[in-house]
């Protein structure tokens, strides 16, 4: 009896275990979903067109800087959920702006495939 005593408890002990990295892992997920960063852009004049290229760096900038390791480890291939936080980040940024040209540029650099994506994605 000692001996299934020592199995129950190891066997609790696993789950336990198991039980709070799996709530880590969605803690720092969740974490990761609502980081942000303010980009300032007072200093711009928006009918320009250099300096809505500008605003957009500033917006790039920080979505990467916010949507963590571009790079799976030990590859040169970037991570989906990389590229959909990105993605959506800038567009959010773009979006909250809401100034035509800016809207303009952004349409320019996601090219039609991604707009097309984006539009299924949608559905």
């Amino acid at each position: 009896m000692h001996h299934l005593t020592r199995i129950l408890i190891g066997a609790v002990v696993a789950l336990l275990i198991c039980g709070a990295e799996g709530v880590l892992f969605v803690a720092g997920a969740s974490a990761a979903e609502v980081e942000s960063r303010a980009v300032r852009y007072s200093d711009l004049d928006l009918t320009r067109a250099a300096d809505v290229a500008t605003l957009y760096q500033r917006i790039s900038a920080a979505a990467e800087q916010a949507c963590g390791p571009r790079l799976l480890t030990g590859s040169h291939l970037p991570q989906p959920s990389y590229l959909r936080c990105f993605n959506d980040a800038v567009a959010q940024a773009v979006a909250r702006v809401d100034r035509p040209a800016l809207s303009a540029y952004h349409q320019q650099h996601v090219g039609p495939a991604k707009q097309r994506d984006a539009s299924i994605a949608r559905r």
